[in-house]
């Protein structure tokens, strides 16, 4: 028989705008669209069809490797008038994805072209006449840069960092640091990215970034992300992209941008592959190591690729926690904790990339990744408690409590990508997606009486704690490009759908608890740019529509959200040349509210601290502005960034005391929503190659202002943040390269009084090019100065904490890799995707 008590409580929102922002920050919102949508239509108005104005002389070709036919993206091709007294350049472009360049020009001419590229060796065409129609002067082919020393023929490399107009690319197939780690350790020695010790990404100092696999969304989040990151091999990534101020045609989630990690997808004509070993050693005696393997094939319109790696990680970890627990009508109350935890990773991931090429416009491709994950923990946390004061005679309770657990986490994911191009500039994708995750933990802590320093035999008791997620996400995505002729414009539109799922269940001291929850969103955008001389114009809009439904069974409740959002997006570049270029934009983007940041399942692995998710979180929404600048010289270049980032219903983590059913007073941490934030700062990133010394330089410095009035604390601070980054590369002599990369984050203030410790890490490297540059012998250390520790002291009206991390000591890696491949690279990174 039901009864009422049996039903469960239902709530239901309906939101149809998000909160607002201040009015100031929409007046600006506002007025820069308009600003947008002015100039747009003054560049429609001022370049009609030839109904009203004559079309323009022109010029168009075809920029590829002269030894291997491929095509050569971003290429420079600069119309120069060249007189005997004078040189004046006139115009210019960069080449497409297929190497096509078509440029206009006041009058015919007679103009001279200068064709440059990265790694290869100049080309000029003297007197060439522009025509209507274009005059196409064929396909050219540029030759890789080479110079010879002595005996050794020694070919160009691609620089450390490319700045281009949108982001900021780094190449990393060739970097000895990362050389036998893996795409953690890629990520963990670039400008601007940092991985804390909980493994969290961050992207100038801010973790709401969205981390991209080949252009698409990873799935993952939380460890099971590190797990994966950690299982793909240095050397299968060819380059990292930042993106920091995405246009509407990107997924609006993370307010610092996207970090898209770009694998290696280049296959010579015929069989291609590799090979690589690596072992390492730390200070604490622990062994780790990675093997892995790939192997492809190109011919015939068909192309395969596979990858396989398998990885061992050992380390230890340290950690120490000292709490007050503040009370006015009570004695306080001391809790000291010591704790020591051993961890043992195991990993494999396969990777395989099928396509065919059913005509020269016309691709299927299909990506697959299994990935496994097994991981056990041991160690032990020893704890004292104190009433009134922290001395021996004022101690309540002294315990040890011993960890024994297993995990283990499986992943599938498979895109399906159909590509057809109509024209070079008028093309059709799309793409099917699945992805899933099951995670399992489960978890044995045993209590021990200490007396006199030593832990008793018997035990007095024990907690078990098992939980079990599974996570799936389909995605289905349309995107189509083509020109306005008549509008002299270009235009890209698109939808995706997305259907998420996350079935948790946890079983603690014999309750179980299940929490499910279910997101659906709907989204379209479109974008239209056009360019005017040495300048371009972006604009775009996105909606969305999204709805969520979240069950947790331990409180018999239900929540429905749905909203509706509206993301632009507004970007105004110039080029006046190849050297220089500036871009001004504003994006308006979101962050959701992570799973791990929703989800109340706790992890019971310390009794006196507890981390809890909180359902009704609300997503933050953020408004960024950028103003980009760079200059390149012939023997570097130099980017300055200044950018405002204003953020409504900022997710921070906040702590508090809380009484459990037993009347133990714990600490709890859980995440809310304040009012807002907005951060005012500057990136700058330098690159040189000088001296036979090739480099990178970056700092970020900004101003942090939150409004936390909202909460019961106040969490409101004012706070100005530095980090920086130097990564340093030369040749000693003759196939052997040493790197050195050192990061550094000074200590700061947090909120609402609290200290963190500054933070450095340094990393060298020693590489030796092997069998005429297809293998190489590397010798890696980590944390070089064995200081990879933070300390942080905190303080509110219910707690003082002083706590202190240690992890991931130096250690010592020496790497092994091969490749062979037969033919001619017949086009780079063949597969599906966007890269």
């Amino acid at each position: 028989m039901y009864t009422h008590a049996c039903i469960p409580l239902r709530h239901h929102r309906f939101v149809i705008i998000e909160p607002t922002p201040p009015p100031c920050m929409l007046r600006y919102t506002h007025s820069l669209l308009l600003a947008g949508a002015a100039c747009l239509i003054l560049l429609a108005g001022l370049r009609m069809p030839a109904a009203a104005q004559a079309q323009s002389p022109a010029l168009t070709g075809r920029i590829l490797d002269a030894e291997t036919d491929t095509p050569l993206a971003g290429a420079t091709v600069a119309v120069w008038q060249e007189t005997a007294s004078d040189s004046t350049m006139v115009t210019g472009a960069a080449t497409d994805a297929e190497g096509a360049f078509t440029i206009e020009t006041p009058d015919t001419g007679p103009y001279t072209l200068r064709i440059s590229f990265v790694g290869y060796d100049n080309r000029r065409l003297e007197e060439v006449t522009a025509q209507t129609p274009p005059n196409d002067v064929g396909t050219i082919g540029l030759n890789p840069e080479t110079r010879q020393v002595g005996e050794v023929e020694v070919t160009a490399q691609r620089p450390a960092a490319e700045i281009e107009t949108d982001r900021t690319t780094y190449n990393t197939a060739d970097r000895a640091v990362s050389a036998g780690g893996s795409a953690r350790t890629v990520l963990g020695t670039l400008p601007s990215i940092q991985i804390d010790i909980d493994g969290s990404i961050s992207l100038r100092g801010n973790e709401s970034v969205t981390l991209q696999i080949n252009g698409e969304p990873a799935s993952l989040e939380g460890e099971s992300l590190v797990g994966y990151l950690q299982s793909i091999p240095a050397d299968a990534v060819q380059r990292v992209e930042v993106i920091p101020n995405p246009s509407a045609r990107y997924e609006p989630e993370g307010m610092a941008g996207i970090i898209n990690i770009v694998l290696d997808r280049n296959l010579n004509t015929g069989w291609n592959g590799g090979a690589l070993l690596s072992g390492g050693r730390d200070v604490n005696n622990d062994y780790g190591g990675n093997a892995s393997g790939n192997v492809g094939y190109q011919g015939g319109g068909f192309n395969f690729l596979a990858n396989y790696s398998i990885r061992r990680d050992r380390e230890e970890d340290t950690d120490s926690r000292l709490v007050e627990q503040l009370n006015d009508d009570a004695p306080n109350r001391w809790i000291d904790q010591v704790g020591t935890e051993r961890e043992l990773d195991r990993s494999q991931s396969l990777n395989t990339q099928m396509g065919y090429r059913f005509t020269e416009a016309t691709s299927l491709d299909l990506e697959t990744t299994l990935s496994l994950r097994r991981d056990i923990e041991d160690g032990e946390s020893r704890y004292g408690e104190y009433t009134g004061s922290f001395t021996s005679d004022d101690r309540t309770d002294r315990y040890v409590r011993v960890l024994d657990n297993s995990s283990s986490d499986e992943s599938v994911n498979g895109r399906l990508t159909f590509n057809h191009n109509f024209t070079d500039d008028h093309t059709l994708r799309s793409q099917i997606r699945y992805d899933r995750d099951f995670e399992t933990e489960d978890g044995t802590y045993t209590i021990y009486d200490i007396e006199n320093g030593n832990r008793l035999d018997t035990p007095r008791g024990q907690e078990l704690d098992v939980v079990n997620e599974d996570e799936q996400e389909g995605t289905l995505e349309v995107d189509y490009t083509r020109p306005l002729g008549a509008l002299e414009m270009e235009m890209e539109t698109g939808y995706q759908g997305t259907l998420r799922r996350l079935d948790s269940d946890q079983t603690y001291d014999g309750t179980e608890t299940t929490f499910v929850f279910d997101e659906i969103i709907h989204a379209g955008y479109g974008i239209l740019r056009r360019g005017f001389g040495d300048f371009e114009l972006e604009t775009g809009l996105r909606a969305e529509t999204v709805n969520t439904d979240f069950n947790l069974s331990s409180q018999n409740e239900r929540t429905d959200q749905s909203y509706v959002s509206f993301y632009p997006s507004v970007f105004l570049s110039y080029s006046p040349n190849e050297r220089r270029q500036a871009r001004i934009s504003y994006s308006k983007r979101v962050d959701r509210p992570n799973l791990w940041d929703i989800n109340p399942l706790d992890d019971n692995e310390n009794p006196t601290f507890r981390n809890e998710g909180n359902p009704g979180l609300d997503p933050e929404y953020i408004h960024s502005f950028e103003l980009t600048g760079t200059q390149r010289w012939g023997f570097g270049s130099l980017t300055a960034t200044p950018y405002v980032r204003h953020t409504v219903n900022e997710i921070e983590d906040v702590t508090r005391e809380e009484t459990t059913d037993s009347g133990r007073t714990v600490i709890v941490r859980r995440a809310e929503n304040l009012s807002s934030s907005t951060s005012y700062g500057a990136e700058f990133v330098a690159t040189f190659n000088y001296a036979g010394v090739e480099g990178t330089l970056s700092s970020n410095v900004y101003r942090a202002v939150t409004d936390g009035s909202n909460l019961t604390t106040d969490r409101s601070q004012d706070a100005i943040l530095f980090s920086g980054r130097a990564n340093l590369r030369t040749e000693l002599r003759d196939g052997l390269q040493a790197e050195l990369n050192q990061f550094y984050r000074p200590a700061r203030d947090i909120p609402p009084e609290g200290r963190i410790d500054a933070f450095s890490s340094t990393e060298v490297a020693l590489q030796q090019s092997l069998f005429s540059g297809n293998g190489s012998l590397t010798l890696r250390v980590d944390d070089l100065f064995n200081n990879t520790n933070v300390g942080i002291w905190y303080r509110d009206n219910d707690i003082y904490q002083q706590s202190n991390f240690e992890w991931g000591r130096r250690e010592v890696t020496l790497s092994f890799q091969y490749t062979f491949g037969s033919g001619d690279n017949d086009g780079p990174e063949r597969g599906g995707g966007r890269y």
